[in-house]
């Protein structure tokens, strides 16, 4: 057997064991995480999936479509 192979099959395993031992470990983290909150929940679940580019927009576009809010008749009644 070639030296050269060997060597290079050793680091493709050794690399393929990085890599999976990695995942695992990602893993073992994600299911100890415990949320007292749904909103934590969310929040943290945000943070892991970033929003697509497609959706901010239509999201963005959809936002600046809703029309003002009229202001609370209490700010009316006292700052006319």
């Amino acid at each position: 057997m070639n030296p050269e192979f060997s060597k290079l099959r050793h680091e493709q395993r050794t690399e393929a064991e990085q890599s999976h031992a990695q995942i695992q470990s990602q893993q073992s983290q994600a299911k100890a995480n415990e949320f007292a909150t749904v909103d934590e929940l969310l929040r943290f679940d945000s943070d892991q999936n970033p929003v697509p580019p497609e959706v901010a927009e239509r999201l963005n576009h959809s936002i600046a479509a809703e029309p003002k809010r009229e202001r609370s008749w209490f700010k009316r009644l006292f700052r006319s």
